[in-house]
Order: C-alpha cells, then sequence, then structure tokens
C-alpha cells in the first residue's frame, strides 16, 4: 500500500468514494491480475499497465494526443477506421487506442499506423482513481472517445474532475443494462456529465440513453460496425488452403462459446449423413480454449500448423487475426454466442460482408435492430436439429451486398469538432 499516495479527497462525493474502495481493493487487484497472469490473459511485461504504468514512452511528435478506448476484439475492429480517418484528416494527431483485453490489443497492435508511432496502444489501468490519475497524467490526452458502453465510474468522474471531454460513439445500452440503471438512475446522471455526446448505435439505445439525461447530447443513431471494411485476409493463404480443401464445402461456426460446440458438432455429424465430405470450422471465441477442443474431438488445430486431411470433419482454428481467411473459404457461416442462453450473439455483419449465407441462433438480443433490418440475409436456428436441417441444403442463395451508413466520417468529423482548437477542418 505505500506505494500508493493515500487518496485526495475531491469534491465529487462519488469520486471520493470510488477512490477510497479502490485503495481497500488494490491488494485483491494484484492477485487478480497475477492470477490472470497464470491464466494466460496478462503478460508480465504489460502488467504494469493494469496499474498505470506505461510500458511505452510518449511520442516524441509535439502534437495532440487523442485517447480511444474499446474493451476487446470487436470494438477495436469497430473503432479502428475512425482512427484510420482522424490519422487521415488531421496529419498532426496521434492517437493513444486502449483496450481491457490482450486479444482487442493484438488487433489494435496489427495496424500498419502503429509501426509509424502515430497509433499507440495500452492495456487500459483498473478503475481506480490514483491509477487513472497517473495514466492521465503521463499521456495528457485532448479528449476521451469511449466504444459501445464501456461506462466506468471511475474513469467519467475523474474525466469530470479534469473537464476533459468524453465522447461515446456505437453506444449502447441494452434493454437489460438501463432496467438495472434505472434503480440507480441519480448515480449514472452524474457519471455521465463529462460526456459531451453520444452516438447511439440504434434508435433503441437512443431510446434508453435518453432516459437518463441525454437526450439533448444525442446525435443521430449510426452502427460504425454497418460501415466497417470486410475482415482483411491474407490472399495467398485462401488460395492455397482452398487448393488443399480441393470442392468440399465448409461450414464456419465463428466466435463459439463453451457448450455451443456440442450443438454445432452434432447438427454436422447429422448433415454429413447428406453431405459427407462436409468439412466444420470452429473458431471459438477465446483461442486459448483451441487445446481443449482439439483434445476433446481429436481435431487438427490451426495454430500449430495442422491442417484437416481428406478424412477429417473438424479443423479448430485457434488463431488470432485470421477470421476473415475462414469467412473467405466458407461456404455457409454460424454466429456463435446465439445458441444458449444468456448468449447475446456476435457481429452478423461479418460473414454477410463475405455475402455467405449467415445462421443465427435465438439469443442474438444484443443485435436486435441490426437482425431485423437484415432479416432476408439471416437464417435462424433453434438447436441442433434446425441446424442440421440447414446444413443439408444443398446450395443457398448469396446475401446481397452491404452498403455503409457514413456513420465512421460522422463519428469523426464529429470528434474533431469537439477537440480541435482549430475549427478550419469544418
Amino acid at each position: 500500500m505505500s506505494r500508493f499516495s493515500q487518496p485526495s479527497f475531491p469534491v465529487d462525493p462519488v469520486l471520493w468514494l470510488w477512490s477510497l474502495i479502490g485503495h481497500a481493493a488494490m491488494p485483491w487487484l494484484y492477485h487478480h491480475a497475477h492470477r490472470r497472469l497464470r491464466q494466460g490473459k496478462e503478460t508480465v511485461s504489460r502488467l504494469p499497465e493494469r496499474f498505470g504504468h506505461p510500458e511505452l514512452r510518449k511520442p516524441s511528435a509535439a502534437g495532440p494526443l487523442l485517447w480511444l478506448h474499446a474493451a476487446s476484439v470487436g470494438e477495436s475492429r469497430c473503432i479502428l477506421p475512425v482512427a484510420e480517418r482522424l490519422l487521415s484528416d488531421w496529419p498532426e494527431l496521434t492517437i493513444l487506442m486502449t483496450t481491457a483485453t490482450l486479444t482487442g490489443g493484438q488487433t489494435v497492435m496489427s495496424h500498419p499506423a502503429v509501426q509509424t508511432g502515430r497509433l499507440v496502444h495500452q492495456l487500459i489501468p483498473y478503475d481506480v482513481p490514483c491509477l487513472l490519475d497517473r495514466f492521465l497524467s503521463y499521456w495528457r490526452p485532448i479528449g476521451l472517445v469511449l466504444t459501445e458502453s464501456e461506462l466506468w465510474p471511475g474513469l467519467l468522474c475523474l474525466c469530470q474532475k479534469r473537464q476533459l471531454p468524453v465522447m461515446l460513439v456505437n453506444g449502447r445500452l441494452s434493454f437489460r443494462s438501463a432496467r438495472y440503471w434505472q434503480l440507480a438512475a441519480p448515480l449514472l446522471h452524474h457519471l455521465l456529465r463529462p460526456i459531451r455526446w453520444v452516438m447511439p448505435r440504434s434508435p433503441e439505445d437512443a431510446r434508453a440513453f435518453s432516459r437518463f439525461g441525454l437526450k439533448d447530447r444525442l446525435l443521430p443513431p449510426a452502427d460504425l460496425k454497418e460501415d466497417a471494411p470486410p475482415l482483411p485476409f491474407n490472399r495467398e493463404e485462401a488460395m492455397t488452403l482452398r487448393q488443399k480443401l480441393g470442392f468440399r464445402p465448409v461450414f464456419v461456426a465463428t466466435s463459439t462459446h463453451p457448450g455451443e460446440e456440442e450443438i454445432i458438432l452434432a447438427a454436422a455429424r447429422e448433415a454429413r449423413a447428406t453431405r459427407p465430405d462436409l468439412l466444420t470450422i470452429i473458431i471459438p471465441r477465446h483461442p486459448e480454449r483451441g487445446a481443449e477442443l482439439a483434445g476433446q474431438t481429436q481435431a487438427p488445430r490451426r495454430s500449430t500448423g495442422q491442417s484437416p486431411a481428406p478424412h477429417d470433419t473438424l479443423w479448430i482454428a485457434d488463431t488470432l487475426g485470421e477470421v476473415g481467411l475462414f469467412l473467405q473459404l466458407a461456404e455457409r457461416v454460424l454466429v456463435g454466442n446465439s445458441l444458449l442462453a444468456p448468449g447475446g450473439g456476435h457481429n452478423p455483419l461479418e460473414p454477410l460482408r463475405f455475402r455467405r449465407p449467415t445462421a443465427i441462433g435465438p439469443y442474438m438480443q444484443n443485435w436486435n435492430d441490426l437482425c431485423t433490418r437484415h432479416a432476408a440475409s439471416l437464417h435462424p436456428v433453434e438447436d441442433a436439429a434446425s441446424l442440421a436441417r440447414w446444413l443439408k441444403i444443398p446450395s443457398l442463395p448469396r446475401p446481397r451486398p452491404l452498403h455503409g451508413n457514413h456513420a465512421i466520417i460522422q463519428a469523426a468529423c464529429h470528434i474533431k469538432d469537439t477537440v480541435k482548437p482549430d475549427k478550419a477542418h469544418k
């Protein structure tokens, strides 16, 4: 405890209370961080970042630094095109991008702008005011852009104290979250003070935010994920794999969660009675589960360099950054985290951008508006039997091409209008 300064006593009672809780929780946070380290969810070299100690030196450029935050892989993919637009339109800008997970960080670190030094990645510190204060004092950003639902009490109160403008893109407030927050509505009103504006993901999210005093700070709904480009992939590798697989039909289940694989395998087993050469590729949401899945099924693993032999019916794709590759190979796709409660689903636009016939389970509640808009391109399944029936269909029509909604351009323009001193860009 001696490593940390004693909490100051800010006027803001919420910040004061959160500071007190944070100091009391510090021993537990150290234990939690090292437990994640043993689980492979943290790395030794980057663990200090969780406590506000930067792993990198600040960029030498004298220009402004803008902070963008995304929780994990999906949110990082969502906001990186906005970062690209800002860097293109604002040559002197440097972007600091934080993520809550290593996998999200790997998504950011693979971006070419990292090599130029204009995009910097750090893991976000724990939501303890003294840690965040250390972080902010070091980086000194001109503003903070949050993605989706990353609303943390310590961070928001500290931004209010420092008068740091906060913006929320792809703002998401689910019905369940809104119901819980309704029980503490005055607290949420207090936390949302530093937020200059919210670009809600959908009309449903806009209605939820308006109930908590943000009606005058809401921009028109726009989903960044509808505007994103297709996931990248190595075209030479795609051609090589297609030659190895020949004419085998490929069924890809993306971002699967525990319990779903059993349903998928049962459906694929039944479908092979009609289509015996069907190859199923499972992409677990968390790649570290690949070894366990391969051990249970005796299937080859992508991460160990194994490819499916002609007699193999299953391939575990447990690598990072290759979802686009397998979507390119796919004949049809199932969106994971949608077959079992509570679920919520993952982004169905990713396979639709490749114009692949796409199935979704009954638990896609995080994407209700989007699924409604694209209902003609999505096939609902309920269980292994209905999934098997869909897999048995010998050929399916390709979905229509997707069209963007200019959300990336709108978000970048609003961010610049909020934080750029020179308004000549208008």
